[in-house]
């Protein structure tokens, strides 16, 4: 049986100047120096822009980031300079590779995507995955399309999916049997 699903992707490769303060978005590169991690490219749903690391994390972040990754950034923004201060990866390597289980999927409960489903979400998706002992239902903090709500995202997948709660155990089929 095949079940065919139309889920929209949301991406944008559009090059934007963000504003200081609070941003997230996913890791989409890494950019390493002689002394290691200088500077990420960070995908939103407004656009992409390239961070410098500020000095005092990037030791700290060098082991903890990979492409891919969906994370909460607080940036500092002068003319075209763009600095993170501080970086927070929303999914932690070693919470996401425990246990035995395969498939991992993170759903966004944040307010604006709870209002429009994300709990419903979550909690069909925990339902359907109940079944299956490979897969990791877990929620996370905003994932950068809260306009596009609810939205999630597996592990190992670039994209941030908008998902209606009454498609969750359909949409968890499709995204198992494509792993």
């Amino acid at each position: 049986m095949t079940i065919a699903l139309k889920t929209p992707e949301i991406t944008s490769k559009k090059r934007f100047q963000p504003e200081s303060g609070p941003l997230t978005g996913l890791v989409t590169a890494l950019q390493r120096g002689k002394s290691g991690l200088r500077s990420l490219t960070v995908e939103t749903v407004r656009g992409t822009f390239e961070a410098r690391l500020a000095k005092d994390i990037r030791e700290g972040l060098s082991a903890e980031l990979e492409e891919g990754m969906a994370v909460r950034l607080w940036l500092q923004v002068k003319g075209s300079k763009v600095k993170a201060q501080l970086v927070v990866p929303l999914e932690a390597k070693q919470v996401v590779y425990t246990g035995s289980r395969e498939a991992c999927i993170w759903v966004c409960t944040s307010k604006s995507c709870c209002r429009k489903g994300g709990t419903e979400l979550l909690k069909s998706l925990r339902k359907a995955a109940e079944e299956n002992p490979d897969v990791q239902v877990k929620q996370c903090g905003c994932l950068g399309a809260c306009k596009k709500g609810p939205t999630l995202k597996m592990r190992g997948d670039k994209k941030v999916y908008q998902v209606p709660p009454v498609n969750a155990p359909d949409w968890l089929s499709a995204a198992l049997n494509r792993n």
